[in-house]
């Protein structure tokens, strides 16, 4: 029988060198080439989450600019808040709302009158996503959103635990009750704060079931801005009186001013500084207690 010549140890040692030599060749280029498609992949995202990141910042600062330009030119203020109205105005009559009686005519030149002392630039925070396209699109789309929400949420209805009977309700209420304590004694701007606060977060809750509303703009931007517009309505009963008269009051004067908010970046002058913090407080406490008082 031919003898077979056993490998030597060398020969094994030879052997499984060049096998180690091979994976580790192969291994190498595996993890170099994986190594390299997942830079490639890490590159890919963070230039597109930067490119999107620059867009959106240049998206925010154009915008925020526009709002400047415009804040910083009273007649084109004043032009396009009586637009806004009218929009606002068209879209509240397609609700049913009675656009010629006297009380929304007054509503609408309260809205108007905001602006009397002209306008501030709102600088748009991060968390607001501004979706519409452009002002006139917003002002078409965001007034239909609004004045349908408004008859929904702040329309006296006849079933007491509807959500417009409760925010009218809730609101006309603590007016009624606050002037009854007065007994007849003049009020200042500052001692009413409390109740505009109240009036405030009542109408600003609602506001932000409405679609269109939430996600476009800060709450407490818009807390802010109705509180310090309603300090300077807050003697008129035909407002804020009665429920029919809070709900008219949020659909004339008050629905303009978030409509120019979102659409055109700008609020009437001084109004974002928020209230005394004690006022704010009272005011919280006041439409709490009677939206509880409500059933709420």
């Amino acid at each position: 029988m031919k003898k077979i010549k056993m490998p030597s140890t060398k020969d094994i040692s030879k052997a499984a060198g060049s096998v180690t030599k091979t994976v580790t060749d192969t291994t190498n280029t595996v993890v170099k080439e994986t190594t390299n498609t997942v830079d490639k992949a890490v590159d890919t995202v963070t230039n597109t989450a930067t490119d999107v990141y620059k867009d959106a910042s240049k998206a925010a600062s154009d915008a925020y600019n526009y709002s400047v330009s415009l804040a910083n030119n009273t007649a084109a203020v004043s032009a396009s808040v009586a637009n806004t109205i009218a929009k606002n105005t068209e879209e509240a009559a397609k609700q049913g709302i009675d656009v010629a009686s006297d009380e929304w005519k007054k509503g609408s030149a309260v809205a108007q009158d905001f602006y009397k002392d002209g306008a501030e630039a709102v600088v748009k925070a991060a968390e607001d996503a501004y979706a519409w396209v452009d002002a006139n699109a917003c002002r078409i789309g965001l007034n239909y959103a609004l004045t349908t929400g408004i008859v929904m949420y702040f329309t006296p209805k006849p079933a007491p635990a509807d959500p417009g009977t409760v925010n009218s309700t809730a609101a006309s209420m603590t007016w009624v009750a606050y002037f009854a304590s007065q007994a007849g004694k003049a009020a200042t701007m500052a001692e009413t704060m409390a109740l505009s606060c109240s009036i405030s977060y009542i109408i600003t809750e609602g506001l932000f079931l409405i679609p269109g509303v939430k996600g476009q703009v800060n709450k407490n931007l818009v807390f802010n801005a109705l509180a310090n517009c309603i300090n300077t309505t807050i003697t008129n009963a035909y407002l804020w009186g009665t429920p029919a008269g809070v709900g008219i009051a949020v659909g004339s004067a008050i629905s303009p001013v978030i409509a120019t908010l979102i659409c055109e970046g700008v609020l009437p002058k001084g109004v974002s500084k928020g209230p005394d913090a004690k006022a704010a407080e009272d005011g919280i406490k006041m439409a709490k207690d009677a939206l509880k008082s409500l059933g709420f």
